[in-house]
């Protein structure tokens, strides 16, 4: 587990460097796996991401609803280079999540679908984002250290309007990252993802 850090992280710088030229496209990771909470379970933390041009910090809360469905709202900060200048602005989002296969000893993988809707308010200008995600994930658990491991990944297609980006426009990604788990209640999570342009980012979560 040790030896995996590092690469993990290796990889994350690379790709985040990978189209310092791009446009911005004020994307979101999902920072999500296919597995659901339970009815009434909540997990609550705050990240951190970057991509080209574009900085996020925000808290973070998912609520479980039961029937396998989950929904998560955020709210931060936002800072995003005009002009050759950073402006600081807001950052506003929900999405709803709906686990379509879950694991079972004949199952080997969860699988969900997610669809988003993300917001940022810089300048009295907006940059929206509604996004539907395929989700595919499976966990680990740690014997020697930690709870669980559980990579994860998928396929977005996210389509991006209002008044801040110069046009809109509509997207292919593909993410993945991966959620460790050291206790039942503490969970630290990776992720990039790339398409027109590369973000990524790192979170913490408390789970109750």
């Amino acid at each position: 587990m040790k030896k995996m850090i590092p690469w993990c992280l290796g990889i994350f710088l690379i790709l985040s460097a990978g189209h310092a030229g791009a446009s911005t496209n004020y994307n979101q990771v999902e920072f999500t796996t296919a597995e659901s909470l339970d009815a009434g379970m909540t997990q609550a933390g705050v990240n951190f991401t970057g991509g080209d041009h574009y900085k996020n910090f925000y808290p973070e809360i998912r609520y479980g609803l039961g029937a396998l469905m989950e929904v998560g709202v955020k709210f931060g900060f936002t800072s995003v280079s005009i002009d050759s200048s950073d402006k600081v602005g807001a950052l506003l989002g929900a999405d709803f999540k709906y686990q379509i296969i879950k694991e079972t000893a004949g199952i080997p993988i969860d699988l969900a679908v997610d669809l988003g809707f993300d917001t940022v308010l810089v300048n009295d200008k907006n940059a929206s984002v509604t996004s539907f995600s395929t989700i595919i994930s499976k966990g680990f658990p740690l014997t020697d250290r930690g709870y669980k491991f559980i990579p994860y990944g998928g396929i977005e297609m996210a389509s991006l309007r209002g008044s801040l980006p110069e046009n809109g426009t509509t997207s292919l990604n593909v993410f993945g990252g991966i959620e460790w788990k050291l206790s039942k209640q503490f969970m630290v999570l990776l992720e990039v993802k790339t398409g027109p342009s590369t973000m990524g980012g790192v979170g913490i979560r408390f789970e109750y």
